[in-house]
């Protein structure tokens, strides 16, 4: 049985005057839903859809049956809150073309699902070394993919932060899942793209290192910010631990 200590952390940075990121996590059977939403649309209509995401993707796990069913859950939870922004943004004229993006993690027992649209990430740090685990729906990241921009080209081109797949603008929107097992000492980062798209992930690697969940995502969140916090800042770490044998549950508490 393993344990999770999860902290979970969101800031706006020292340029842009509204939030548009939104950070949330829920207990789900005995384990732990979180997730972590950049909206799109500019200042109320990015911070409107980002709330509504993770408002309905967490009313919906609520509803949603144990078990086996947890990838078919957390991706009709995903498509749920696809649902309710494309909607609200074609009915309310000030929020029209309001979207997100959206990556949530459940961890159950010492399985991972987790559901992606976006440029939100989720890394996996195991045995010191960070492993990206979703792909980037972005234009330069189908540059690279192609071969055509180089990695490192793609961190400061100017479209870095063009989005190709969000939650908003279609009916029905594509959702990557993964499903792997986890194993104690493992620990998993997701941040939207303002950590990741100025803290090198070298850097997130030994942060999240060298400290328990809450000092990693203040750590992260401050190296956001010295480097010049340009776009809202948010970060959740969950380090997997194995449970003893005389605890209780819930199996997961956040980190204090």
């Amino acid at each position: 049985m393993l344990e999770i200590h999860f902290f979970q952390l969101t800031d706006v940075g020292l340029v842009r005057a509204n939030n548009e990121d939104a950070v949330g996590h829920w207990p789900f059977e005995d384990g732990l839903v979180f997730a972590v939403a950049d909206g799109l649309g500019g200042a109320a209509a990015g911070e409107e859809a980002s709330a509504l995401a993770l408002e309905v993707l967490g009313r919906e796990m609520e509803r949603a049956p144990g078990g086996a069913a947890l990838p078919k859950s957390l991706k009709r939870a995903v498509q749920e809150a696809n649902l309710a922004i494309y909607q609200k943004g074609i009915t309310v004229p000030e929020l029209r073309g309001m979207a997100t993006t959206l990556t949530a993690s459940a961890i159950v027992g010492s399985t991972l699902v987790a559901a992606h649209v976006g440029d939100c990430r989720l890394f996996l740090l195991r045995d010191g070394t960070l492993t990206q685990l979703t792909k980037d729906h972005t234009w330069v990241a189908e540059q690279v993919a192609y071969g055509i921009l180089r990695p490192e080209e793609a961190r400061t081109h100017p479209r870095r932060n063009l989005v190709t797949r969000c939650l908003g603008r279609e009916l029905i929107v594509g959702v990557d899942l993964l499903r792997m097992d986890l194993r104690p000492g493992d620990v998993l980062v997701q941040c939207s793209d303002g950590v990741h798209g100025c803290v090198p992930e070298a850097e997130i690697a030994e942060l999240v290192r060298a400290h328990p969940p809450e000092a990693a995502c203040r750590a992260l969140i401050r190296r956001g910010r010295e480097e010049g916090g340009e776009d809202n800042l948010s970060v959740q770490v969950a380090a997997v631990l194995r449970c003893p044998a005389a605890t209780a549950r819930p199996r997961w508490r956040l980190w204090r």
